[in-house]
């Protein structure tokens, strides 16, 4: 019997093994270029500034997955604060970008017909592929009296005037403005470089 009982352990321990099955999945994805740029803290478009320094108006938030990196437009539609009678400020602008210093610009000058700066990344920007923040200072010329385009006409784009709104060469300096609303719309474009 002892034998037996051997014999037919020995036989379950020859029994095969249930076979296994294996199956894959394969996944792709793609990814493109993709630009974005947007207002950071505000709700909506407008912002007031005060006639005086230095300012910070807005924060844009902007993020670029391009392996040429990404190429940043930006443009003032009048070149300087304009009221509905036509009366020009001047101001200098600047754009300060701290994870990829080179889409920003130094304060320089605009005028009517100024052409728009454009920057550069540099190339690809883990930073900007994630996503970044760029603020928009303004400096109205307050004190500054009026070059020769004092009273609203198109001033001398040979003589900007940037760096602290010296020899503003449009318009009167925010201080001695006629009263009244005066405007300036900027737009960003952000694309692949």
């Amino acid at each position: 019997m002892r034998a037996l009982a051997i014999a037919a352990a020995a036989a379950l321990l020859a029994i095969p093994a249930v076979s296994s099955a294996q199956t894959n999945v394969t996944v792709t994805t793609s990814v493109t270029d993709f630009c974005g740029i947007g207002l950071a803290n505000v709700a909506g478009g407008n912002a007031a500034v005060a006639n005086g320094v230095r300012q910070k108006v807005t924060t844009l938030r902007m993020s670029c997955n391009s392996a040429t990196g990404a190429k940043l437009t930006s443009s003032a539609q009048n070149g300087d604060f304009k009221s509905p009678a036509g009366v020009l400020i001047n101001y200098d602008w600047d754009l300060v970008v701290q994870g990829v210093p080179s889409l920003g610009f130094a304060a320089v000058d605009t005028w009517p017909g100024s052409p728009a700066i454009v920057t550069n990344s540099g190339g690809y920007s883990q930073a900007l592929a994630d996503g970044l923040f760029a603020d928009l200072f303004l400096n109205l010329c307050y004190n500054v009296p009026g070059g020769p385009g004092a009273g609203g006409t198109q001033g001398d784009p040979t003589n900007p005037g940037s760096s602290g709104c010296a020899a503003a060469p449009s318009g009167p300096g925010a201080a001695s403005a006629p009263a009244g609303t005066y405007t300036e719309v900027f737009t960003f474009a952000l694309n692949p470089a």
